[in-house]
């Protein structure tokens, strides 16, 4: 059985991607890839998923060397220290436009780091938690979102798939929707909004890719 390091383990992804694909899994929990790498040896492991990330958006915007520090130089010392091993870098359909928050750039400029990687696969996606988890939905913006344990799914799907001798850049979602679309599957009494409604210290777009 391969053994799989996963960076941001005990994350909602990770946990329902554990229940999917079999391997030995090495969870980092509470281990700041940042600052340190304290893992022995990095060709122990056959695979690196690489979803752990600053993910607070609006408190992004306040301690944006923080946010940074985590998503930019945090990811390259990961790319760094494992670069013989097969590398999967979890990413954002919001990282299309960087422009519009630190988060969005902070992860933008993490892709372009693993494409340094010689082997690496990069997944721009997005995930909510089942059920929908608010009383509004914006009927304005497109995405590729799912919920957790459906991009799990395809997430274990996608890295059974992938050739690891080949790089590979790619989306990954339940196909092309209307959020309030994707909240209604969940919660169908969901009242609509619009993106313009939200004045929470970052832009937003209408559609995210």
């Amino acid at each position: 059985m391969s053994k799989i390091l996963v960076t941001g383990g005990t994350g909602k992804l990770a946990t329902e991607l554990k229940k999917i694909l079999e391997a030995d899994y090495v969870g980092i929990e509470h281990w700041d890839f940042t600052y340190d790498i304290q893992v022995g040896n990095p060709l122990e492991y056959d695979l690196v998923i690489h979803m752990g990330a600053w993910t607070d958006i609006v408190k992004g915007e306040i301690e944006r060397n923080k946010c940074f520090e985590t998503n930019v130089n945090g990811t390259w010392r990961m790319v760094d220290f494992f670069k013989e091993v097969p590398f999967v870098y979890i990413s954002t359909e919001y990282a299309s436009h960087p422009e519009l928050s630190v988060y969005a750039l902070s992860k933008q400029l993490g892709e372009e780091i693993v494409k340094t990687h010689p082997c690496h696969l990069i997944l721009r996606t997005s995930f909510k938690p089942r059920p929908w988890a608010y009383d509004y939905a914006y009927d304005d913006q497109w995405t590729i979102a799912g919920y957790t344990d459906e991009i799990a799914e395809e997430l274990a799907l996608m890295v059974g798939l992938w050739d690891r001798k080949k790089s590979q850049f790619t989306y990954m979602g339940t196909g092309r929707k209307k959020m309030i679309d994707l909240a209604r599957k969940t919660k169908p009494d969901v009242k609509p909004n619009k993106v313009a409604d939200y004045k929470y210290g970052y832009l937003i777009p209408t559609d995210y890719q």
